[in-house]
């Protein structure tokens, strides 16, 4: 679908709920949209969405015209030309009846009255009070089935944030004695409740160390949570472990968010879920947190068998592993970063814990986050089988025959993977997306798959040295430099790029990320009472690009950064 017709879309769920479509404003509320919708971001939404706030009669007699549906023709949507008459048949006949039969002449005159005061065609910055009270805060997700079924699952109804959230909910976590939480290594014993309004308390028991590695050492520290039961969280299925992202460096608070959505529409296999919380510790509030699922070997999460010590047979020993890329796990990284909290004088102690294969065509090495236990003797058949397949999947990427189907790199790695995971790290620029956080995992009889992606606090423009929106970033990396000399595997990139820009999910990133912007409006007034909006490490180079000095400033920054990006991707992909 086009994206212009995503937008009409957001345009039509408002109507629905105005219309009754999605009930009312009280009752049960979604997390993620737990909000007041002001008729200012209301108008807002629409506005940034680019809709001329026009529905083109070109659309086709599968839509109504606007005074069929019982809106006050002062409205005067348009769904544009663009759209014509190429809407596939399951959206023609699902807008045509659900707008059609539920909307028609069933519009009460009250919401009519409300809405006839218009939506100019500019977007003004006013919805009726009205119609405001009749927009329910839950629009995202509570569109009218039969249309919600027939849109495809890159749809933007079903996530895009809506109007402003009041209050998020709030974990609040105490640990035994108010002990301070000072390692990344050491858990201390902690109790925790997450509670607000419309979602279910959740208290018990749980273990909290710090985490991260230079966000470690910011003053806003991020979190790893291990419960003492698997747990259902904010919609998210149970586990123990669970991650608190402070997304201190990214002052927008959501580049994890938007990459993340991304993610999921490209359909990588798995993309960790994540819900924003409120976190107070010990009874001191802490800002704006990004509780999210810890990246693991699991049944919702990376699934793929969990390796036992005796699966050393043909079949078993072929999976599952769960591997990551990191620069920092060099043999010889802390001879020039000794300064580093694992670095004893020059000896690595995180590799020297950990198992990794080192590339010998430039790539950094690859660890092994499962099994963790690949160093020790009993493990020795297992720990022989991954070193030899990431050998000789270098072996066959590198050789003469790489491009071919059955004796290059294509028998070793998922190709449609590795597109999907470039496309998503190239196009927000981000800084460690090849040499950091960078998880592969193998699956038991199955190839190398690419993913699932992982820290995007520095991307989309923010860290200085890699700030240009021209200029390839994760091409640069040998393996995905070498790919590239495939025009087989250019021709894919280029390929699942116009799909995803065909279908709107390109373009749904910016009205993502404008509808996020004003959901977390009030939160975001509350954080940056408490925490710096201007405060960097030097390392970063953040303002480089001018983007600096308030959230909005940071917000429309990042926006206006990703679309030059975009649009110079889109160019270099398709000569």
């Amino acid at each position: 679908m086009t994206a212009l017709f995503r937008c009409s879309i957001i345009v039509v769920a408002v109507l629905l709920q105005a219309c009754g479509g999605g009930g009312g404003s009280s009752g049960s509320k979604n997390p993620e949209t737990n909000s007041s919708a002001p008729a200012s971001s209301a108008a807002a939404i629409i506005s940034s969405s680019g809709i001329s706030s026009t529905i083109s009669s070109s659309a086709g007699s599968s839509i109504s015209s606007a005074t069929s549906l019982g809106v006050s023709s002062s409205i005067n949507l348009i769904i544009s030309s663009s759209i014509g008459s190429s809407l596939s048949s399951a959206i023609d006949s699902s807008i045509s009846s659900s707008i059609g039969s539920s909307l028609g002449s069933s519009i009460d005159s009250s919401i009519s009255s409300g809405i006839s005061s218009g939506v100019s065609s500019s977007s003004d910055s006013s919805l009726s009070s009205s119609t405001a009270s009749s927009v329910s805060s839950s629009t995202a997700s509570s569109v009218s089935s039969s249309v919600a079924s027939s849109i495809s699952s890159s749809s933007a109804i079903s996530d895009l944030p809506i109007g402003t959230v009041d209050a998020l909910p709030v974990l609040n976590i105490t640990t035994d004695g108010g002990a301070a939480i000072l390692s990344k290594d050491t858990y201390i014993n902690a109790s925790f409740t997450l509670s607000g309004e419309g979602i279910t308390t959740v208290e018990g028991v749980t273990e909290i160390r710090g985490r991260g590695n230079s966000t470690w050492d910011w003053v806003k520290k991020p979190y790893r949570l291990k419960l003492s039961s698997a747990t259902e969280i904010l919609g998210m299925p149970a586990s123990k472990h669970w991650v608190l992202l402070a997304n201190y460096a990214d002052k927008t608070l959501m580049r994890n968010d938007v990459a993340f959505m991304f993610s999921r529409y490209t359909g990588m296999e798995y993309t960790p879920r994540s819900q924003y919380v409120e976190l107070t510790l010990n009874g001191a509030y802490q800002g704006v947190y990004q509780l999210a699922e810890h990246i693991r070997v699991a049944k919702d999460r990376v699934n793929i068998p969990e390796l036992k010590v005796a699966d050393t047979d043909a079949e078993k020993i072929t999976g599952g592993y769960l591997l990551e890329v990191d620069f920092r796990m060099r043999k010889d990284f802390c001879v020039t970063n000794p300064w580093a909290s694992f670095c004893l004088g020059d000896r690595n102690l995180e590799r020297e814990a950990t198992y990794c294969v080192d590339s010998t065509h430039g790539m950094d090495p690859f660890c092994l986050d499962t099994p963790e236990t690949l160093l020790d003797d009993a493990w020795s058949a297992q720990r022989d089988y991954i070193n030899n397949y990431i050998t000789d999947t270098e072996a066959a990427l590198f050789d003469a025959n790489f491009a071919d189907p059955q004796l290059g790199y294509a028998a070793y790695i998922d190709v449609d993977s590795a597109v999907n995971y470039y496309l998503i790290n190239e196009l927000f620029k981000n800084a460690d997306g090849a040499t950091s956080s960078f998880y592969l995992h193998k699956k038991r009889n199955g190839k190398l798959f690419f993913g699932p992606i992982w820290d995007f606090d520095l991307s989309m423009g923010n860290s200085g040295y890699v700030d240009k929106t021209d200029g390839w970033h994760i091409r640069n990396a040998s393996w995905f430099d070498r790919l590239f000399q495939d025009p087989a595997f250019k021709a894919k990139v280029t390929a699942r790029w116009n799909s995803l820009k065909a279908d709107g999910t390109l373009e749904y990133i910016f009205q993502y990320a404008e509808a996020r912007a004003i959901w977390l409006d009030k939160q975001q007034q509350k954080n940056y009472l408490l925490w710096s909006v201007t405060d960097f490490a030097s390392w970063i180079g953040h303002g480089n690009h001018g983007g600096t000095g308030s959230y909005d400033a940071e917000v429309n920054e990042m926006i206006r950064w990703q679309r030059e990006r975009y649009e110079w991707m889109d160019v270099e992909l398709n000569q």
